[in-house]
């Protein structure tokens, strides 16, 4: 096997992980209809249902952020397939709405993890050179995992409990991500980290060229013996010097969230009833916005250490914003347009908005938290990240359709108020974000310390 090779099957089996990610926080919007049928919830319990993968993911970054750091980045990810698996188990057997909810907090608590390690793991693993293009193979593992919840939710959805079948098949990329773990290595920067250098330069030539291998160990070493009098702590990720870089990672989970994505992840099919209220149109609509966003994020993994960050970002917001407003648009003139228009602006404007998004905001939130923080505390900052992630997830959920039920949801201002988020991310995007292509993690790591 090739280097690059070995490298796409490493980023591929670690990324599956998003897999799980994207399928377990997608599958419950085609689940619900088969729970409330089974258990008929109140709007408070579907509240949980859905919050629960949600709240687990809080929970997780807490976990994985020591012991990532103590564990090592391949050790922490075999630990979240095993509660991937016991998460998939306890909600497809569940014989209540209480075991139910169980359930879905250890898959958020498992999704909490691998949130902060894979993109940590694979940035840490792939050369600069191929480092955005590894690190959104987990972007494009949660996409394709949400379109494969919604396939799995059209084939199963007449089933009599229908659900069972749909948590069931998350069973399996749980299995496949606990097994491919054990044959892939350790991240050779962490084993320098821990004075294990044999390991690491043996990990190293198998990724890189041998003259690569030598000097990218003595770059690493170099940078940690230079650390070796800071002790690692929760306090460094708010000192003076990791100022930006805290910005950055804050900044770019809020505007990736508030920009609205996951109100269309799990309400989609709810959002495209409004042109399509008859059938399951609405429901093989909610298919398609899973297979763009896997497609458009083919697009990013192509492109991002070609042409850079902060060029796609800066499409991306644009993109967004627009699509955002011809949405809004939608619902406010749904009086004075005409069916078809109406349709081609909601529908269209939905699909395209979900192409600048995977080619911008989506992969980006994941690279630059894995890119921007210095080895001695990456694994922290990484689970910081992601709990901003899950904090900011949680919010859109939770009030996306309490506003939807009054006059910002009828008129489509939720819709303005995520493109307004959006503007204001140029202002982030042109101010606070800086390029990270081409620079290696030791290059990104010295420029903190002359700040």
């Amino acid at each position: 096997m090739n280097k690059n090779t070995l490298l796409y099957f490493i980023a591929a089996v670690a990324a599956t992980g998003g897999l799980l990610f994207g399928f377990d926080t997608g599958v419950i919007n085609v689940a619900l209809p088969s729970l409330r049928a089974r258990f008929n919830p109140s709007p408070e319990t579907e509240g949980w249902i859905v919050g629960a993968v949600l709240a687990g993911g809080m929970l997780g970054p807490f976990i994985s952020g020591p012991l990532t750091d103590v564990l090592g980045r391949k050790k922490i990810n075999i630990v979240a397939s095993l509660v991937f698996v016991v998460g998939s188990i306890i909600t497809a057997i569940a014989p209540s709405i209480a075991f139910l909810i169980i359930g879905r907090l250890f898959l958020g608590l498992a999704i909490g993890i691998v949130a902060s390690t894979v993109p940590l793991y694979l940035a840490e693993i792939a050369p600069t050179n191929m480092r955005g293009q590894l690190v959104t193979f987990f972007q494009l593992a949660i996409t394709l995992g949400i379109l494969l919840s919604y396939v799995v939710g059209y084939f199963f959805a007449e089933h009599e409990d229908g659900w069972r079948s749909m948590f069931w098949a998350g069973f399996v990329p749980a299995a496949i991500l606990f097994l491919g773990m054990l044959f892939v290595p350790e991240s050779p920067r962490w084993l320098i980290s821990k004075g294990r250098e044999t390991e690491a330069l043996e990990v190293l030539n198998r990724l890189r060229e041998p003259e690569q291998a030598q000097q990218e160990l003595a770059n690493t070493k170099r940078v940690i013996d230079s650390e070796k009098h800071n002790k690692a702590s929760w306090k460094m990720l708010f000192s003076k010097r990791l100022r930006i870089p805290l910005f950055i990672a804050v900044g770019i989970f809020f505007i990736q969230q508030f920009s609205g994505i996951n109100a269309i992840i799990y309400f989609s099919t709810d959002i495209f009833k409004n042109v399509f209220p008859e059938g399951n149109t609405a429901a093989l609509a909610t298919v398609g916005v899973g297979v763009t966003n896997s497609l458009a994020t083919i697009f990013a993994i192509m492109f991002l250490d070609k042409w850079g960050r902060k060029p796609l970002l800066y499409t991306g917001l644009i993109g967004t914003a627009i699509c955002l407003s011809s949405v809004g648009l939608a619902f406010f003139l749904k009086d004075s347009l005409n069916p078809q228009l109406q349709q081609i602006m909601l529908v269209g404007g939905v699909y395209v908005y979900i192409i600048f998004f995977a080619i911008s905001l989506g992969p980006l939130g994941w690279l630059l938290i894995s890119e921007i923080y210095p080895l001695k505390i990456r694994g922290f900052a990484s689970s910081m990240g992601s709990f901003n992630h899950w904090v900011f997830d949680f919010c859109v959920a939770y009030t996306f359709p309490i506003m939807a039920a009054t006059s910002l949801g009828t008129n489509g201002g939720i819709f303005g108020i995520y493109a307004i988020v959006v503007v204001l991310g140029l202002l982030f995007a042109r101010f606070i974000v800086f390029e990270t292509k081409g620079m290696s993690l030791e290059d990104i790591e010295e420029k903190w310390k002359h700040s």
